[in-house]
């Protein structure tokens, strides 16, 4: 009922995953590990401190974290002091976040390696023709003018003149 397409025809693009490339597999664990990572550190525990702050505060308060919802992707730390004082402050596991990014991009990069089409590069490119030498051109001084230069100098001088009678007037 309806033509076919040709085969260089527009009618699919291929996309940049698609095909050979070995890209697809790869890039799917890395978002896996990424997402994994990411919600193990907000609902679970996070990598390094829970509560940075703890520190700063006096001696004999401990600290709880859990997450939190309002905003995501952060947890609420709960001080509380010797003397039964409670303090809530928001934390943004920021650092866990960048550990967890360069972990998925490791686990990218080894899938690739480790896949099927991981070592292919492809059928070798063609070495290029070599260039032809340009050809010399004479200085500046040697050069004819164009043959419109005369006329690009009365163009000027009378643009000049113009220019000069107005603003005498």
């Amino acid at each position: 009922m309806y033509p076919q397409p040709a085969a260089d025809s527009l009618v699919r693009v291929p996309n940049a995953l698609d095909g050979p490339t070995g890209w697809q597999g790869p890039l799917r664990a890395g978002v896996a590990v990424l997402l994994a990572g990411l919600l193990v550190v907000w609902l679970v525990k996070p990598i390094g401190d829970a509560c940075p702050d703890l520190g700063r505060l006096p001696l004999g308060t401990t600290a709880s974290s859990s997450p939190s919802f309002a905003p995501p992707l952060t947890r609420t730390c709960t001080y509380t002091t010797s003397g039964g004082i409670q303090a809530h402050a928001r934390y943004v596991p920021w650092l866990d976040w960048l550990l967890l990014v360069l972990l998925a991009t490791l686990v990218v990069g080894a899938v690739r390696l480790v896949s099927p089409a991981g070592g292919e590069r492809g059928p070798a490119r063609e070495p290029r023709a070599p260039r032809e030498p340009r050809a010399e051109k004479p200085p500046r001084a040697a050069r004819e003018p164009p043959a419109s230069a005369e006329r690009d100098d009365a163009e000027r001088e009378r643009a000049r003149r113009e220019r000069a009678g107005r603003s005498r007037r």
